[in-house]
């Protein structure tokens, strides 16, 4: 029996676009991942910044989050990556007050499943205002977290979250509604 051919992969990230990350991944360890300390959380944001992220300047951004384009994150008032969040190449929008917790994963690229070359599909992940992802989450391209949703600790999210609930699980499913009691702004 004759075995296909395989197909050539077929690769759709520009070169130039490879040189801008590889610049920055070589920059980071020299101007961000050294800069660990709370002290040092302006400098970490005017870095991003000056990488073109979209960052409020009372964001929070740990030094150990991997951020393979900085061009493609924003962030709002008061939002935090926590320690060793992992991000891709596509574009993660955070709003206002998020909390993305230590060790999650925002994949917010892919691969293109009915092609044998399996090309990669840049896409984006959208958390918005009032949003907690709990330790060491998973979250697919193309999903919204929406307003005040809860995502449980080691959840794996492939669909939009509704606002205002809290889900968990893999794949990740509701729990509960997210009732706010007490209100300390």
């Amino acid at each position: 029996m004759r075995q296909k051919e395989i197909p050539k992969y077929i690769d759709t990230i520009p070169k130039s676009d490879k040189l801008r990350r590889l610049v920055w991944q070589i920059m980071s360890y020299v101007l961000f991942k050294p800069f660990s300390l709370p002290f040092f959380r302006a400098w970490r944001i005017a870095v991003l910044r000056f990488f073109g992220a979209k960052l409020h300047k009372t964001c929070n951004v740990y030094a150990s989050v991997y951020i393979p384009s900085p061009w493609n994150l924003e962030m709002g008032e008061q939002s935090t990556l926590g320690p060793e969040v992992k991000l891709h190449l596509g574009k993660t929008v955070i709003g206002r007050k998020v909390l993305v917790s230590q060790r999650t994963y925002l994949c917010s690229a892919t691969h293109q499943i009915d092609s044998l070359n399996t090309p990669l599909v840049i896409g984006a992940i959208y958390l918005q205002d009032f949003a907690w992802i709990a330790a060491e989450t998973f979250i697919m391209s193309g999903v919204t977290v929406g307003e005040g949703a809860v995502v449980g600790a080691r959840a794996a999210v492939f669909k939009d979250v509704t606002p205002w609930t809290v889900i968990g699980g893999n794949p990740a499913k509701l729990i509960k509604k997210r009732a706010i009691r007490n209100i300390n702004l």
